[in-house]
């Protein structure tokens, strides 16, 4: 099977799929071993680095298993479906409750450890919010709106949550999207964001969650009437 050295920008995608597509097609079977970093370097043409980032991808996705001072060995044909996968193949309900448990966390988190900075933001993407709605621009009001709730996340201050909620962001935004439209925005009389913000603000966890709770049951009841 010919291999193509990787040329474009991504490049760790792209040994992703070369490697996938050569165990797809049996040039290497389970229980096979890889050939050794340095050559698959050679291989695609990337540096180790890549190479390092690709099979830790397809470690944690199930297709190889990297044994420190042994080498890579394949261990399945094919690989588990991504978070991004998943979600794109979820049901509106099943990405709200999702969402709802993510943004429980989040939210109680920030509460408690949200700064000055934070807060501003937040209160930055509100205002964007609000002007998109009354201008029922839907794209402009789901750009704040999300990145009203990922200024929120920022201020949880976990690194990992928010990596989680970021990509779980970037699926979804686009099935949320196409649920509403321009008069949907427009008729929205929503202060629960506003008062969320001030719970944050407030150091009030509790109120936060609550907040939270009712936000999204209120947005999948709307969202499901439609």
């Amino acid at each position: 099977m010919q291999v193509q050295s990787v040329k474009r920008s991504r490049l760790t995608d792209e040994v992703i799929a070369q490697v996938r597509k050569l165990v797809a097609g049996g040039k290497y079977r389970v229980g096979d071993r890889l050939p050794a970093e340095g050559e698959l370097c050679e291989l695609f043409g990337v540096g180790r680095s890549t190479i390092r980032e690709a099979m830790r991808v397809l470690s944690n996705r199930g297709l190889v298993d990297v044994r420190h001072g042994e080498g890579t060995y394949v261990t399945s044909r094919t690989m588990r479906a991504s978070l991004e996968e998943r979600l794109e193949r979820a049901v509106l309900t099943d990405i709200y409750e999702a969402r709802l448990y993510l943004e429980l966390a989040l939210s109680g988190l920030a509460a408690q450890r949200r700064d000055a900075k934070d807060v501003a933001a937040m209160r930055k993407c509100l205002t964007k919010r609000a002007a998109a709605a009354r201008a029922g621009d839907v794209p402009a009001y789901a750009d704040a709106d999300f990145g009203f709730h990922l200024a929120v996340a920022k201020a949880a201050k976990s690194p990992a949550l928010y990596d989680v909620y970021e990509s779980f962001v970037q699926t979804v935004r686009p099935p949320l999207i196409q649920a509403v439209g321009p008069e949907y925005v427009r008729k929205e009389d929503d202060r629960l964001h506003a008062a969320l913000c001030d719970a944050i603000a407030q150091g009030n966890a509790a109120e936060a969650r609550r907040l939270v709770r009712s936000h999204l049951h209120k947005s999948l009841k709307n969202i499901s009437r439609r």
